[in-house]
């Protein structure tokens, strides 16, 4: 009996130590992507792993995983180097994620973001409008207006493959708490609400890429606001187009006429809401703007802007540069 019972106890021994011997042992793994699903059992994730060659033993895989007695997390998961059974554990129950790159770039709209995002494989556009276009969606953060044009700042971002709106959504809020909020409680905003500042601030992005131009183009809108002018922008126009799908990438005169909120040639003030994203720079520029008198500008090139004080001279400077 004590014959057996030393054997016994030796084999539990091995058994512990070949155990721990495997699940420490590293072993080198070649890039290898796998997607761990909403709902797979612990079963399901080590047949994937051993199938995938990423682990050489899923029963130890699923002995470790009954010890700790915690959940894996889904995702979608990029394997590579040299790793044990337990780093790979690791991994998948903290969520270390394969990310991919999305850019934001300045001056793009809610429109643009859908279609880069279906394009990039992300997310259809279909799903990203019908809830980024929505005041219900909105209110579940406490923001203003009627979308969330002007809340996803222009950036690099890293998402996982097959993400669901809400984490999107969210990921591109992040950023706009972390940089954009801050700048939005200044105390300088020139009787502005912080929103009227990001309508702005779109409207300038829209106009110029020139840094020392966007003071002077929201001095130029805070002018016109003032004198109760319409502010005559040809960006909005094509957003108001864009809303409803009739932009077609060529701007005429009979669209300057389109009847939309958004239209600056038929309304007076600003649009209900930003028109693009925009960079923060240009939030700043329009809060700390250009005092002036000019009240018009245009562009030759499609880059630097003439300004003008007066209609008159505005009128003279556009025929000498387009004889």
């Amino acid at each position: 009996m004590r014959k057996f019972l030393g054997f016994f106890i030796f084999l539990s021994a091995l058994s512990v130590v070949l155990f721990l011997t495997e699940l420490h042992h590293k072993h080198s793994i070649k890039a290898t992507d796998i997607e761990i699903k909403k709902g797979y059992s612990i079963k399901q994730i080590s047949r994937i792993l051993e199938e995938k060659g990423i682990i050489r033993n899923r029963a130890v895989f699923l002995i470790y995983s009954k010890i700790k007695g915690k959940s894996l997390k889904e995702g979608y998961y990029q394997f590579e180097g040299d790793l044990s059974i337990k780093d790979v554990w690791e991994i998948l129950y903290k969520g270390r994620e394969k990310l991919f790159p999305f850019t934001i770039t300045p001056g793009e709209d809610l429109i643009d973001i859908g279609k880069k995002l279906e394009k990039e494989g992300f997310l259809k556009k279909e799903i990203f409008y019908h809830y980024v276009f929505s005041r219900e969606n909105l209110k579940k953060f406490s923001l203003k207006g009627n979308s969330f044009e002007g809340y996803f700042p222009p950036e690099t971002y890293y998402l996982r493959k097959n993400p669901d709106i809400e984490y999107v959504v969210k990921t591109f809020l992040k950023e706009f708490k972390k940089s954009y909020e801050p700048v939005l409680r200044s105390k300088n905003l020139k009787g502005l609400s912080p929103y009227h500042i990001m309508i702005i601030a779109s409207l300038v992005e829209k106009e110029t890429a020139l840094t020392e131009e966007k003071p002077v183009i929201a001095g130029v809108i805070m002018n016109r606001l003032k004198k109760g002018m319409r502010l005559q922008i040809d960006p909005t126009v094509i957003y108001a187009l864009k809303l409803v799908g009739l932009w077609n990438g060529k701007l005429t005169k009979e669209m300057l006429k389109f009847d939309s909120q958004y239209n600056t040639y038929v309304y007076f003030g600003l649009p209900p809401t930003p028109i693009s994203s925009f960079s923060v720079e240009t939030l700043k520029a329009v809060i700390n703007y250009k005092k002036t008198d000019y009240l018009y500008f245009f562009t030759k090139d499609g880059k630097k802007h003439i300004f003008s004080k007066t209609y008159r001279e505005h009128l003279k400077k556009m025929i000498k540069s387009f004889p």
